[in-house]
């Protein structure tokens, strides 16, 4: 069964690195959640981020996806 965590509930936007995105979900998975969720980068407000990050995220999460 799946289990969701929403990474940006704890007040620390989780896109602001991508190094602190991957810390996360780490923490995420040793709790036992299955899936996460954070928020598109956005100009200014709480999800105020760089779409760099985003891509340096998923770019790491196709490499490390296994083949076929």
């Amino acid at each position: 069964m799946p289990t969701y965590l929403s990474l940006d509930a704890s007040g620390v936007y989780a896109l602001t690195s991508p190094g602190h995105f991957t810390e996360a979900v780490g923490r995420a998975r040793e709790l036992g959640f299955s899936d996460v969720i954070t928020h598109w980068p956005r100009s200014a407000g709480p999800y105020a981020g760089n779409e760099s990050a985003l891509e340096a995220v998923a770019a790491d999460m196709v490499a490390q996806r296994p083949a076929g």
